[in-house]
């Protein structure tokens, strides 16, 4: 048998099989929705659920639902409402001069903006040991911090 016979039954086979779904469909499932019981909404305030049975049954979609006047804290942890603070050392910039690369880095706050680093500068207590085109390295005791610039914005064409 050649090649060509071959596809030629082959799609045959397939058409034929194609109009016999397409006559008698596959049983699909049935789309009647299984029956769960209702939920109800959680009240809030001094009266709302502490047990994890309360939480699970309550309706958390619920319109008639309001935020709780205390919000949950683990046991022993108090809740920190400090701001995140900016790293200790930020990385702003990186030139080439006829004398070497610098590098454009805040990290005394004791000094408003950035200050001019060199390789062998002493930055935040840390030795500064490499910089390259978009990134410099301090040489620390737990290891060397690779600081990197921070991408700019995309200009489109």
């Amino acid at each position: 048998m050649s090649v060509p016979r071959i596809l030629w039954s082959a799609a045959a086979a397939l058409t034929l099989a194609g109009f016999g779904f397409r006559i008698v469909p596959p049983a699909l499932p049935s789309a009647d929705p299984p029956t769960v019981p209702a939920a109800r909404a959680l009240p809030a305030g001094p009266g709302a659920p502490t047990t994890g049975a309360g939480i699970v049954e309550g309706n958390i979609f619920s319109p008639n639902r309001t935020a709780p006047r205390v919000r949950f804290t683990a046991r022993g942890v108090t809740p920190d409402r400090a701001v995140p603070s900016r790293p200790a050392v930020v990385l702003y910039g990186i030139t080439v001069s006829a004398r070497g690369a610098l590098a454009l880095i805040d990290a005394d706050p004791a000094i408003p903006g950035a200050e001019l680093y060199r390789i062998g500068d002493l930055v935040h207590g840390s030795r500064l040991t490499a910089i390259t085109d978009s990134t410099v390295t301090l040489a620390q005791p737990s290891g060397p911090l690779v600081l990197r610039l921070a991408p700019g914005p995309r200009r489109n064409p």
